[in-house]
């Protein structure tokens, strides 16, 4: 009798625990994680290039991931870690569509999550477009910030905005690089304004003919990023679709924005990095040695393996881990730190986001070159999935900053007069002298 009593008690307890709903973030992080598997099956299934474009900016626009930002701006970490997962899955079916729509993720996540209270006009804007990108359900891209790289003695391209008599802003001169340049609804772009102050504003990219695209930057494996130059051709916007008329603010907020690219632009090739072990996984159980053993039970396979797996795994945690440093700055800066304090974080956010692009990219890379060595000459027929991959994935180190500068920068620091220690002192709880 004791022992049905104690079973019965055990079944209440059962159906207790089983009844308990997930918390919001659990069910967000769900529904987060069954979009991006639906939809990464919907474009695996697609034919052809085209297909497989419709098919994913269709259905991405239909799901909750290009909306994250707009309802978790008050949580970065939430956001990065939503957004690097429903990333990383779409990358394992596609890496090039996801290089264009990861713009529009980090681009949106650092307008909505960056706090500048010393700029009320700013976060008010800022706030609108943000709303309206989740009610309309529209798709942002962002063009190059900066001068655009040219040969010597060659004129700056870049962008150049006048306000005329009627209070309007006209914008001219052209941006190099433009992902998603005939699938995205908005575009966010920099220009220069007199005295050569640079300024942040949007404007409709593929309503106004003149906002002009050109021909396709890259063909083969990573056309689908839809890469093209832009020209502005006497582009008139409206005072409310300027962001920023200060050099300062639109510096601020692009190198935050900056910061979120080079952390998200990880889960992209860390999921192409993904599907090249995958293949490597099911080439080692469907293949057979000498021996009549499969290869994946062999000893040397399975070490080889092993250190392609472990290198990604510690990508993987390594590129996930800027959320909660975003937050953390984020946080401080709502708080009212001492300036010293928020320059320090901001200073070592960056370097931290340009240590991740910089380590993941390269082990990415370093992963596909070696799934590609494990599995041999079939891994190179064009329908393997590795043969796209290998093209794919050398563009990660190539994204900015490039390791070339970055190298330089660092061995340029590290050879000064100052004691090398390698810290990031704000960003991980200590603090600058």
């Amino acid at each position: 009798m004791a022992e049905i009593e104690e079973k019965e008690e055990d079944d209440v307890e059962d159906e207790q625990e089983e009844s308990v709903p997930p918390s919001e973030s659990q069910a967000l992080a769900l529904k987060v994680r069954q979009e991006a598997n639906e939809l990464a099956a919907a474009v695996a299934a697609a034919e052809t290039d085209e297909e497989k474009s419709k098919t994913f900016f269709r259905l991405i626009r239909e799901s909750c991931i290009p909306y994250l930002p707009c309802t978790l701006r008050d949580k970065p970490a939430e956001l990065y870690a939503r957004s690097y997962e429903a990333v990383y899955i779409l990358a394992r079916v596609n890496l090039p569509l996801c290089v264009g729509f990861a713009m529009h993720q980090y681009n949106l996540a650092a307008l909505a999550t960056l706090p500048v209270p010393a700029a009320p006009e700013f976060e008010n804007r800022r706030k609108i477009l943000v709303d309206s990108i989740q009610r309309y359900k529209t798709l942002l891209a962002i063009s190059s910030f900066g001068s655009n790289i040219r040969g010597r003695g060659t004129p700056n391209p870049n962008v150049v905005v006048r306000e005329n008599e009627r209070g309007e802003f006209v914008c001219n001169g052209r941006k190099n690089f433009q992902s998603m340049a005939t699938n995205a609804d908005l575009l966010l772009f920099s220009g220069y304004l007199p005295g050569d102050e640079m300024g942040m504003f949007y404007c409709q990219l593929n309503a106004d003919e003149r906002v002009v695209p050109g021909a396709s930057l890259f063909a083969g494996a990573m056309k689908l990023t839809d890469t093209k130059p832009i020209t502005f051709n006497n582009l008139v916007i409206k005072r409310r679709q300027v962001l920023s008329m200060e050099e300062w603010l639109t510096y601020h907020v692009s190198n935050y924005a900056t910061s979120w690219f080079e952390a998200l632009i990880s889960a992209v090739y860390l999921g192409g990095a993904c599907r090249a072990l995958e293949e490597v996984r099911k080439f080692g159980r469907s293949v057979s040695h000498d021996q009549e053993k499969l290869l994946s039970e062999l000893d040397g396979f399975q070490l080889e393996a092993g250190r392609l797996a472990l290198k990604h795994r510690s990508a993987l945690a390594f590129g996930m881990s800027y959320g909660p440093l975003a937050e953390k700055y984020c946080r401080a800066v709502i708080d009212g730190v001492p300036e010293d304090e928020e320059d320090g974080l901001s200073s070592d956010l960056m370097d931290v986001s340009g240590c991740i692009k910089y380590t993941t990219t390269a082990a990415a890379q370093e992963i596909v070159n070696g799934a590609r060595a494990l599995i041999g000459t079939r891994s190179m027929s064009v329908s393997h999935p590795i043969h796209a991959l290998t093209e794919q994935i050398c563009f990660g180190p190539l994204h900015p900053i490039i390791p070339a500068r970055a190298e330089r920068e660092e061995g340029e620091d590290m050879l000064g007069e100052e004691e090398y220690m390698g810290w990031f002192p704000t960003m991980y709880g200590g603090s600058r002298p």
